[in-house]
C-alpha cells in the first residue's frame, strides 16, 4: 500500500515524548502527513581461485573491507531504487573521494566562511568526510541537491557486528519495507545568512535528519541515503533562486542508534484515566561525535516552476507547480483564513495515476520511473480522500474539490 512504509521509519525522540505527552493529557491531533590454449585457461582459473580464496580470506578476518572498497563512491547507484524517496541521484552526482575529502575530479571541498563567532564550530565541522567515533566510521561518499532537497550519501562502519535485530530486511518476520533504516541525533545548518550556527544552536528545536535508509552491505557495514527537505528547512516558497547555487551544508551527528527485537513495559494513562501498558522497543547506541561540512552544488537540469493561479468558486487551487529531477510538489490556494490541513494535493502522472510521496512529507511526490511531461493536479477534502479516495485515480478525478492539468517542457 502506497503509504505503509512510513509506519517503520522511526519516530524521533521528541516527537515520542510529546505524542505520549498528549496521550497522557487526552490530546487528540489529526497527523497530516516514510531500493544494488587449454592449460593456460587451466592456469587462469587456477590463478583465479587461489586470488579469491586469498581475498576471501582477507576479508572474513577484516568484515568491514568486505563492503569498504566497493562502495564509496557508488552508494547512490546501489540504494537509489530501495528506499521510499527514490531518484537517480547517481546521475551528475557530487562524489566524494574517501582519503582527501574532495569532489570528482579534483574539486576540493573549502568549506565557505562564516562569521567569526561561528569560526570555531565551522573549523570544526570543516574536517574530512571520513571521521571515526564511538567504534563507527562514517563517510559522506555522494551528494546530489535540487531547490527542493538535498541527498546525502553515507557508509556507516562499524568495528564490531551490528546486532543482527537492526537487519529487520533479513531478520524481521512480517517486514514490509525493502531497505533497512538507522535512526540519528543530529544538528544542522547552512552557511546561508539567516541558517548559520550563530542562528540555529545546537539543540534549537530546528528540524534535523533524524534517519537513514538503506541497506546492509554485511553485518559491519551500512550504506544509506538522508533526504534534507530545504524547501522546508530554508522556508522556501515557490521562489526556487531563493536558494543559492553553492553552499556548505554542516551535519553534525552525535548518535546513530537502532530498535532490538526487545520491548520495555511503559506505563499510560489514557483520556479517561484509564492505566494502559504499551511496549516500548530496547534501542542500541552508538554514540559519537561525527561533524561534516559538505559543499553542495544545486542542480538546475530538469528545474521546472509553472505559474498555474486557478481556483474553482470557492478560492480552493493551486498557485503553481514545481518539479526537479527528483520530486514534485503544488503550492496550495485556499481563502484567506482557511485552515490548510482540511486539505490536500495530488499529483498524478501522464497516465492519471497517482504518484508515490517523497519522504515523510506526503504532498512531495517522486517523479523516478514515471512519465511526469504532463501531469493532473487535484485538491481534495483530506477527510474525503483518506477514507474514500486514495490510491485511485480516478475517484481522485471524480472527488476532488478542484483539478488541473499541468505541461512540462
Amino acid at each position: 500500500m502506497q503509504n505503509d512504509r512510513f509506519d517503520a521509519i522511526p519516530i524521533p525522540k521528541e516527537l515520542n515524548q510529546a505524542v505520549k505527552a498528549g496521550f497522557k493529557e487526552g490530546l487528540r491531533q489529526r497527523k497530516r502527513r516514510h531500493r544494488i590454449g587449454t592449460y593456460l585457461r587451466h592456469a587462469a582459473a587456477a590463478a583465479a581461485f587461489v586470488l579469491l580464496l586469498c581475498i576471501g580470506m582477507l576479508l572474513a578476518s577484516k568484515p568491514a573491507l568486505a563492503a569498504k572498497l566497493p562502495l564509496i563512491g557508488r552508494i547512490f547507484s546501489m540504494v537509489q531504487d530501495k528506499v521510499s524517496y527514490k531518484g537517480s541521484y547517481d546521475d551528475n552526482a557530487n562524489v566524494y573521494e574517501k582519503d582527501s575529502g574532495s569532489l570528482s575530479p579534483g574539486k576540493k571541498v573549502t568549506p565557505v566562511s562564516e562569521s567569526s563567532s561561528d569560526s570555531a564550530s565551522s573549523k570544526e565541522a570543516a574536517g574530512t568526510l571520513v571521521q571515526t567515533s564511538g567504534g563507527l566510521t562514517v563517510t559522506v561518499s555522494e551528494a546530489n541537491c535540487s531547490p527542493q532537497a538535498l541527498y546525502l550519501a553515507l557508509c556507516i562502519e562499524n568495528e564490531d557486528a551490528f546486532p543482527a535485530d537492526f537487519i529487520k530486511t533479513k531478520n524481521m518476520e512480517g517486514y514490509i519495507l525493502d531497505y533497512d533504516v538507522l535512526s540519528l541525533e543530529t544538528d544542522s545548518y547552512y552557511s546561508i545568512p539567516g541558517f548559520t550556527r550563530k542562528d540555529r544552536p545546537a539543540g534549537s528545536g530546528y528540524a534535523t535528519p533524524y534517519y537513514i535508509e538503506g541497506e546492509f552491505a554485511d553485518n559491519h557495514t551500512f550504506t544509506g541515503i538522508i533526504r534534507v527537505p530545504l524547501d522546508e528547512d530554508l522556508h522556501l516558497g515557490d521562489e526556487s533562486d531563493a536558494l543559492p547555487d553553492q553552499f556548505t551544508y554542516y551535519l553534525e551527528i552525535s548518535d546513530i542508534y537502532g530498535e532490538l527485537f526487545q520491548y520495555e513495559q511503559e506505563q499510560l494513562t489514557d483520556p479517561d484515566g484509564n492505566a494502559v501498558t504499551i511496549g516500548e522497543p530496547v534501542k542500541k547506541h552508538y554514540k559519537g561525535s561525527w561533524n561534516f561540512a559538505i559543499d553542495i552544488t544545486v542542480g538546475s537540469d530538469g528545474n521546472q516552476v509553472v505559474s498555474v493561479d486557478q481556483t474553482n468558486a470557492d478560492g480552493v487551487g493551486i498557485a503553481s507547480v514545481e518539479k526537479t529531477a527528483f520530486e514534485i510538489r503544488a503550492q496550495l490556494l485556499l481563502p484567506a483564513g482557511t485552515p490548510e490541513f482540511d486539505y490536500i494535493t495530488v499529483i498524478c502522472d501522464a497516465d492519471g495515476k497517482p504518484l508515490e510521496s517523497q519522504g515523510p512529507n506526503a504532498e512531495v511526490y517522486s517523479t523516478y520511473r514515471r512519465n511526469t511531461d504532463t501531469i493532473y493536479v487535484y485538491v481534495c477534502d483530506y477527510a474525503r480522500y483518506m477514507n474514500e479516495l486514495k490510491g485511485d485515480g480516478k475517484k481522485i478525478a471524480d472527488g476532488a474539490l478542484f483539478g488541473t492539468e499541468v505541461h512540462f517542457q
